[in-house]
């Protein structure tokens, strides 16, 4: 996958990635700013997309909270948060938060090669 202005390379390989912790914030600060602020996607395609990508995760380790609510409520609330950010502090949070998932991903990698 190339990276373009509406495409970032690692968020769409997180969406194909499931992941057994970190799940809130992931939907909070990554994929829903990217869903809804980067690709323009309408809420309720977002939600599907999200939902679609708890499930995954769900098989790793159960969730712990009602996804529907938690999506609709945090679409609405980071349209605000990214609407209003005009002094550049959203891309420095994704440089950050891309860290986080990859300290997630060899985390939940590691773990899985212990498991036998």
């Amino acid at each position: 996958m190339i990276n373009s202005p509406a495409t970032i390379r690692w968020i769409e390989k997180l969406l194909q990635t499931p992941i057994d912790d970190y799940r809130k914030l992931v939907v909070w600060r990554i994929l829903i700013p990217y869903l809804v602020n980067i690709k323009r996607l309408a809420g309720d395609y977002a939600n599907d997309i999200i939902q679609s990508w708890l499930d995954k995760c769900s098989f790793l380790r159960r969730l712990d909270f009602d996804p529907s609510h938690m999506i609709r409520r945090n679409i609405s609330t980071v349209k605000r948060w990214l609407s209003t950010d005009r002094s550049g502090k959203a891309k420095d949070r994704s440089a950050f938060l891309h860290r986080i998932v990859t300290l997630i991903e060899c985390s939940n990698h590691s773990s899985r090669i212990h498991i036998r």
